[in-house]
Parts: C-alpha cells; structure tokens; sequence
C-alpha cells in the first residue's frame, strides 16, 4: 500500500468530506437550490496564480466545496475528481472542455507579456522550485537559476524572454478566448481595483450576495498589498513595470521570438 493510501490518510479523507457535508447542510453560496456548474479558473505563470488559488480555496472552505488543482507538481494533466466543485489550472491548457465533461463557470487570467517576463526574471532568480535546479542540457549541463545569476540584468532578461516564449508565451496564444463560459479578466485590471474585479468573478461564478461578501473578507485578507497569500512569494509588480526595464533590444526580441504576442493580445496599445 502506498504512503497516499495509508489507513491513517484514508480517515482523514473521510472525516475531510464528512466535514465538508456538514457545512454544506448549513451554507449555500450559489443563488438558486438546484446543481450548479463546476467553477473552473484558469491562468499561466506569474498571473497571480498563487493569489487567486488561495482565494477560491478560502472560499471553498467556508462553504464546504470539493476543491481541486487540475494540475500536479511535475505540470502534467491530472484526474479530476466527479465530486470536485472548485477546479484550479495552471497552465490553463490543462484544462479542455471537450474532455473535463460537465457544465463549467469559469475565469481566465492573462497578464501583459513583458511585465511576465520582469516578474519571471525575479522570481526565478530566487525561487526554489524543482525545476530551476535541476540540471540541463538547454544550460550548458547546469541549472537555469544558476545560468540566469550568472547573467548582468541586460543578458538575463533576454534569457527569460527566450525561456517563456518557448512555453507560457505560447500558452497565452493558444487559449481559446471564445468560450462563453468564461469571463476574460486581466491582470492589471485586478491590480488596478481588486475589489471591483473580484465583485464581478464572484457574480460571475453565480455566488449569492453573502457568498460574495465572504469573498471579499478572503480578498482583503490576501491582498497584494498585504503580501498576499504567500508572503515574499509576490512582488506586486505594477502594471508597465516593464518600461523601466526592458531595453528597445529586448523588446524586438520578444517580438521576434513570439511572432509578437503583445500585439496579438492587444497590449501594445
């Protein structure tokens, strides 16, 4: 029996669902009695993902929902359960509605491509995720934090702009922003009026007025401002930090390296 399926796990999880049950009995956060579609939220690196994870999870446990991560450590899509209520994606292609296969209300974050590649060049300077540490060949054998420490700020930028235009770049373009189900949000607009953008998520999702009250004491409790749900984790970059660092040069780059996705995403405005 694996560590995951323990008898000790195994009761946690049950008295987990059992408690869940209870608050349920009690709490309603949907307007109307009858099933509600999943809420589903997708978004991309360095979009506020930790921000809002903990956000929805707040909200999920004050109302007793199935809370899920559609994606695992190693970023490989995963089985999410029948019973799940709130479903989190990062990168938002994990999630596909022709196979998750229930009605879904959902939200999709994207963020100005040239503040991501700012706030990618910070954190992965100092961030300890596995990834950065592991050797590769794409690094001349090391790591890419190690490469990216070995860089002045002009050469590190250009590196994280060949770094993200190879995957969460990509990602941005290749989402289907069609969907009727989903509400389209930016990043900025978040930043610039949290209460605001989260008011409308909230009614989005289909929350009852006191629902979205309780929303709102989870945001101002994580707020950026505050250090957010994972204190020295987000910098609260603001919106064209950019301006201050990216060189004509890395700009051409970018452009260059991604068949000019701030332009497609209607950012060079």
């Amino acid at each position: 029996m694996t560590a995951s399926r323990t008898p000790g796990t195994l009761a946690a999880g049950a008295v987990r669902r059992l408690r869940r049950q209870a608050v349920r009995a009690t709490r309603h956060p949907f307007t109307g009695r009858g099933p509600h579609p999943v809420i589903v939220h997708c978004t991309h690196h360095k979009c506020g993902t930790v921000w809002f994870a903990n956000v929805l999870l707040g909200v999920s446990r004050h109302y007793g929902l199935n809370f899920r991560i559609g994606t695992n450590r190693s970023a490989a899509a995963v089985h999410v359960p029948a019973d799940a209520e709130v479903v989190f994606y990062q990168p938002a292609h994990h999630f596909s509605p022709q196979e998750f296969g229930r009605p879904v209300r959902g939200s999709h974050v994207i963020r100005d491509p040239r503040d991501m590649i700012v706030s990618g060049y910070e954190y992965h300077l100092r961030t300890d995720e596995a990834w950065a540490h592991e050797p590769d060949p794409r690094w001349g054998g090391g790591t890419y934090q190690a490469l990216l420490r070995s860089l002045d700020e002009d050469d590190g930028l250009r590196l994280e702009i060949e770094w993200q235009a190879d995957g969460v770049l990509q990602e941005l373009t290749a989402w289907d922003y069609g969907q009727p189900d989903f509400l389209e949000l930016r990043f900025e607009e978040v930043l610039a009026d949290e209460h605001a953008a989260f008011d409308r998520l909230f009614r989005w999702y289909g929350l009852t007025d006191d629902a979205v009250a309780v929303g709102h004491r989870v945001v101002d409790q994580l707020t950026l401002a505050k250090g957010g749900a994972k204190p020295g984790h987000a910098r609260g970059g603001s919106p064209s930090e950019w301006q201050d660092r990216l060189t004509g040069a890395h700009l051409e780059f970018l452009r260059e390296r991604t068949d000019d996705v701030v332009g497609r995403l209607g950012y060079d405005g």
